[in-house]
């Protein structure tokens, strides 16, 4: 994955939490991703205009002590967005 990409989510697509679960999902499809904290952050973060790098630093700054796995734990939360067809990548 291309860290210096823009993170673009697709339209009409949900992020939905109910107890202890969240969900993102599509209204007439049926898509549908579970999420844990992290990555309902890492999805807040996905706003079109952050690069893959600048999520990753921003967590960085918020959880210094899991350093250690931050940046493989951005890459995989955001490979599934793209895989599942609700993020895209794209050039700035």
């Amino acid at each position: 994955m291309d860290i210096r990409k823009v993170v673009a989510l697709e339209s009409d697509y949900f992020l939905e939490k109910i107890d202890d679960e969240i969900t993102v999902y599509h209204p007439s499809l049926t898509t549908s991703l579970y999420l844990n904290e992290t990555g309902a952050l890492i999805w807040e973060l996905c706003d079109g205009d952050r690069t893959v790098t600048d999520i990753i630093d921003i967590l960085l700054e918020l959880y210094p002590e899991s350093r250690s796995q931050i940046h493989d734990d951005v890459i995989g939360i955001i490979s599934r967005l793209v895989e599942n067809n609700i993020a895209i990548l794209m050039d700035r």
